[in-house]
């Protein structure tokens, strides 16, 4: 790969909060600069905030399920760029809205469709894309809620090698193309704390019909989760399986589930390192406080794509292990900063910065 260096810093910029612990019905709020530096990027610079939403009376009481929205934005000496809003918001009656806003035009790796691809081969194109995903979700009781799912994609492919691995390749979307998708969706939310949690079960799906656009295709992701409170909310067991699934051939390859990143197998060395039309995963991390406002976890996990959910074979599944440090930016809310180091199968690692729990 020709990037030779990148380093991801996050320091504490600004941290405020207005509440106190007998008074939580208020907001919060936390930013911090990132900077970077790559050869095909040169210098980047930007910023990633959190804010917690002051309580708004809802009816769901049994629960505590805070609102946030989570900026970022990147901009680079190049003139590219990605700026995010992810939004989780509750209403007073319960309803969900989940939803990311994301604009990124900047470079990004290929490395082929595949679980055997060699993570030293690889070549970069830049993404342009704008993109609305979420989905709105009514409560049917204090634990149950279903709704609809949204999938809005608009994406340009730039600056592909001239017959090199992408043009040769020549996949479905190699020259980008828009979709948009809406399908049912169904969660089951018994956490203790959305931010947080120590107890509790997460189940969620979703069936998108993409139907509309340049492509022709479905795609489900089922997510379950357990929390297992140990020891007084301090020592805590968090479990995950996720799958996501492709049915139709007309899938483009930006949009087909991958392996990676960090908040899935974190050690596997890019997250666009393994895609194909079928993925599954399983995770666990231990997590507990050590002093003031440091903690630690320790996590594995292992999963694959595949072509069919038949080729799935056991002995070809990747696996990680890793630790990670945890420090609280905003106490009162359980919101930690988290810097985690994952190891791979083959002798991939990652090192992964980002603002609370990876699931």
């Amino acid at each position: 790969m020709r990037r030779i260096l990148f380093t991801l810093l996050f320091l504490p910029s600004l941290s405020f909060s207005q509440e106190s612990d007998s008074v939580k019905n208020e907001g919060s709020f936390a930013a911090f600069p990132a900077i970077s530096y790559a050869p095909e990027t040169s210098l980047q610079i930007g910023a990633v905030g959190i804010w917690v939403l002051k309580d708004i009376g809802t009816t769901q009481s049994t629960f505590q399920r805070q609102s946030t929205i989570t900026p970022y934005f990147v901009y680079t000496l190049k003139k590219q760029s990605i700026a995010v809003i992810n939004l989780d918001y509750y209403f007073p009656e319960g309803q969900n809205l989940n939803t990311s806003i994301r604009y990124y035009n900047f470079p990004d790796s290929y490395f082929g469709i595949g679980n055997d691809n060699d993570p030293d081969v690889s070549e970069l194109y830049t993404n342009r894309f704008v993109q609305l995903e979420g989905q709105f979700l009514h409560p049917l009781n204090e634990k149950v809620f279903v709704g609809v799912a949204f999938d809005a994609h608009f994406t340009s492919i730039r600056k592909v090698i001239s017959e090199g691995l992408l043009e040769t390749d020549n996949p479905v979307g190699s020259n980008g193309g828009n979709i948009f998708g809406v399908g049912p969706a169904f969660r089951y939310d018994t956490r203790d704390y959305t931010i947080y949690p120590a107890s509790g079960y997460f189940i969620a799906s979703r069936l998108i019909f993409n139907a509309i656009g340049d492509f022709n295709y479905t795609s489900y992701l089922a997510d379950f989760r357990k929390y297992i409170d140990l020891k007084d909310k301090k020592h805590i067991l968090a479990f995950q399986f996720q799958t996501r699934l492709t049915f139709g051939t007309d899938v483009p390859f930006y949009k087909l589930p991958q392996l990676g990143g960090d908040e899935r197998l974190r050690g596997v060395k890019n997250a666009s390192l393994y895609r194909d039309r079928q993925m599954m995963y399983t995770q666990m991390e231990y997590r507990r406080p050590l002093f003031w406002r440091f903690g630690i976890t320790v996590f594995a996990g292992v999963g694959d794509v595949a072509y069919d959910v038949d080729d799935f074979n056991l002995s070809e599944f990747k696996y990680v292990a890793g630790i990670g440090g945890r420090f609280l930016i905003i106490p009162e809310r359980k919101l930690n900063l988290r810097l985690d180091l994952g190891f791979g199968r083959g002798g991939q690692n990652g090192i992964y910065v980002g603002i609370s729990e990876a699931f």
